[in-house]
């Protein structure tokens, strides 16, 4: 008993050791009628299928899973893994060891267990993280805990997004380019009155596609992130006293400081004026500024 009671103090030692808390299983694909009998460990995994399929045992049901699923097992949860007696399957799994207990509730969306399909484009991204953690895992960077966590969290995050994507179709990788190219249309040229015909114009398509496909990729209406952006500008601007509220507003292409300010109070909830009043610290003259 004593033996034991040491072992585990120097098991709960190794806890907590950073990058190694962390855990990048990608080996090569296992073969037909492989399994491997329902086990239990204190790492919490995320899992997913890369190629072909397998069946999951998770207590006493079995589930199927297939290329472009993923699968959120919380620690302690007893799972096995076995293939079909014709095909194999390749799984990518990431291990952890902590999470806090809100973000392993919102991944349980199939208690016990967590469950996510992705897309192609989601499995590429989902896949380029791990790479990045696994580099992070085996390296010796300055700040490698923070940048495990860091993209452990991406990884969640997009997991979690599939939820709020719902059934809508994805960008095509041609669609998703056109749409890159119009954030940086936008990102650089924010300062002009532009118009999103213009934009859509210029990426190759009809005003209203594009609307739908900029809406589906970044969750907002195009003309919605342009007016956010310039109102997330102003606010550098406006902390800044030789800055007068009109000369903000025509800066940053507003057609009139009443058009600007009501949209920064529709997206602040504040005026400009109040907004640099609660932000800015500044001497009693500053604040006796007009129009």
């Amino acid at each position: 008993m004593v033996q034991i009671a040491i072992e585990l103090k120097k098991i709960d030692v190794l806890k907590g050791r950073g990058v190694q808390d962390y855990a990048i299983i990608n080996d090569p694909p296992f073969p037909a009628n492989w399994q491997v009998s329902p086990h239990r460990h204190s790492q919490m995994e995320i899992g997913l299928v890369k190629s072909e399929s397998c069946t999951i045992q998770v207590g006493s049901e079995r589930r199927y899973f297939e290329r472009g699923d993923v699968f959120f097992f919380p620690a302690r949860l007893a799972h096995g893994f076995a293939t079909g007696s014709s095909q194999g399957v390749e799984i990518v799994v990431v291990q952890f060891t902590e999470l806090e207990e809100s973000l392993t509730k919102q991944l349980m969306n199939l208690p016990p267990i967590g469950f996510f399909k992705l897309t192609d484009l989601e499995i590429s991204v989902f896949l380029d993280l791990c790479y990045r953690l696994q580099r992070e895992i085996v390296g010796s960077l300055p700040f490698a805990e923070m940048q495990c966590r860091a993209l452990l969290e991406q990884i969640i995050v997009l997991l979690l997004r599939t939820s709020s994507r719902g059934d809508l179709p994805y960008l095509i990788p041609q669609q998703q380019h056109a749409i890159e190219k119009a954030l940086q249309i936008i990102h650089l040229r924010n300062q002009d009155n532009l118009r999103i015909g213009e934009i859509a114009t210029e990426v190759g398509f009809s005003s209203q596609h594009f609307r739908e496909l900029f809406k589906r990729y970044v969750g907002v209406s195009p003309k919605k992130y342009l007016t956010t952006l310039k109102i997330q500008r102003s606010k550098c601007l406006l902390l800044h006293k030789e800055y007068s509220v009109t000369d903000v507003a025509y800066h940053l292409g507003f057609s009139s400081p009443q058009q600007f300010s009501k949209a920064f109070r529709k997206t602040i909830g504040l005026s400009p004026l109040l907004w640099r009043r609660a932000y800015m610290l500044q001497d009693e003259s500053a604040l006796s500024e007009k129009y």
